[in-house]
């Protein structure tokens, strides 16, 4: 995970490029309010990969050991698919690793280094100085990935309020961490990165690898993990993390494919 410090928790209200995307983000969830979220004619049984298991990248001439599935998700054409944070698919100043051809990086199993099971096929690219820091992968067909993972949490996309709960779903913890959200709607300033981003604040302590988790309650899912603060260990009081709220990343990743479904 790439370890960043918040520089300012700011107001949106007169931030013109905040408002854009607040109002594209309402009138999506207008439009979901009066139409059902997009469905496959049936559903998949899900078992590609599970929230929270770990997959490797190959980037920079070496092996980066440690993001973690998001969400999967699917498509009406039957294609497979899993969110996860776009961070771990770049350098620490936010330039992008492609393979040869332009096409997004392999992700592979930590079991299996020698054959890849999907490939980065969104990436979100910055605009008016903001950042969806947000992925899509989507599967080699036929492909799964192996390890462990929470197979049985909400996946029903929810809204995060201040004071609810907020469970994280990581690859560097072996149960769920759990806090509360502190901040919505909040603006995070990226180490190294020349944009910002719109995030969600909570209380569950985040570690390096579980970027790209699952963040859900009871309620449903709530959204995509994506750092936390540089000085806490994971298990301690008072920690600080952030995810996108899965409203955005669903905004963001259905501009590309409309029917994708979680």
């Amino acid at each position: 995970m790439v370890m960043k410090h918040v520089t300012a928790i700011t107001s949106t209200a007169h931030d013109p490029r905040w408002a854009y995307r607040v109002l594209a983000a309402l009138a999506f969830l207008v439009t979901m309010s009066v139409s059902p979220a997009p469905r496959a004619a049936a559903l998949p049984v899900v078992d590609w990969a599970w929230p929270g298991m770990q997959y490797d990248i190959y980037k920079n001439n070496q092996w980066y050991e440690g993001c973690s599935v998001g969400f999967p998700a699917w498509d009406n054409d039957g294609n497979h698919y899993i969110i996860s944070a776009g961070h771990c698919f770049r350098a620490d100043d936010g330039t992008q690793y492609l393979n040869p051809g332009g096409y997004g990086l392999n992700i592979y199993a930590p079991s299996n280094h020698n054959e890849a099971v999907g490939w980065e096929t969104i990436y979100t690219n910055p605009s008016n100085g903001m950042y969806v820091d947000v992925a899509l992968i989507e599967m080699y067909a036929d492909s799964k990935l192996d390890g462990t993972g929470w197979p049985n949490i909400p996946d029903n996309p929810v809204d995060a309020a201040v004071g609810d709960s907020a469970c994280l779903a990581g690859n560097r913890h072996d149960s769920a961490i759990c806090g509360t959200v502190t901040a919505v709607g909040a603006n995070e300033q990226m180490i190294g990165y020349p944009w910002t981003e719109a995030v969600t604040f909570a209380s569950y302590c985040g570690l390096p690898g579980d970027s790209g988790g699952a963040v859900y309650n009871a309620k449903g899912a709530l959204g995509i993990h994506i750092s936390a603060d540089d000085e806490q260990n994971g298990t301690g009081e008072n920690c600080s993390s952030q995810f996108i709220p899965l409203s955005l990343v669903l905004y963001e990743l259905r501009l590309t494919v409309p029917s994708l479904t979680i």
